[in-house]
């Protein structure tokens, strides 16, 4: 082991927590500004990635098999067409949220959909990215 293994480790294991707490952020808030599911899907991968680095691409492989991400993608996709889905059975168009049968003010709806949209968007992307970078990344280690 080099020195330079260890302050790969070290930095990686510093970083991944602080990214995913920026994921979160970004995800959550997606709906008032810049961001949102796409991009917080990306960060999350990105920690994932670093996570890989700073350990290995094996033990990340061996957790993450590609089952797992794919079936993470498609919840993410389901639950994106299921919220779309939902506007349409109300009466409305793909994601019109404020003919939800819900018992609070138009603006919470949307606000509570939006995000719940968000997060499948975020899943969606970060289980179709993280899986792109395991098979770009090879399986034969």
């Amino acid at each position: 082991m080099t020195g330079g293994d260890i302050i790969v480790r070290t930095i990686a294991r510093l970083m991944v927590p602080f990214l995913l707490l920026f994921g979160a952020y970004i995800l959550l808030h997606g709906h008032l500004g810049a961001g949102g599911g796409f991009q917080a899907g990306i960060i999350f991968t990105s920690a994932l990635i670093l996570a890989a680095i700073g350990r290995s691409r094996i033990e990340l492989r061996s957790r993450l098999a590609g089952s797992k991400l794919w079936i993470l993608g498609s919840a993410g996709a389901i639950i994106f067409g299921a919220i779309g889905f939902l506007g349409i059975v109300s009466g409305g168009s793909f994601l019109q949220y404020s003919l939800f049968p819900l018992p609070f003010p138009d603006d919470a709806i949307h606000a509570i959909l939006i995000t719940i949209v968000e997060i499948g968007i975020g899943i969606a992307v970060s289980g179709m990215i993280c899986l792109v970078f395991l098979t770009i990344t090879g399986r034969g280690e």
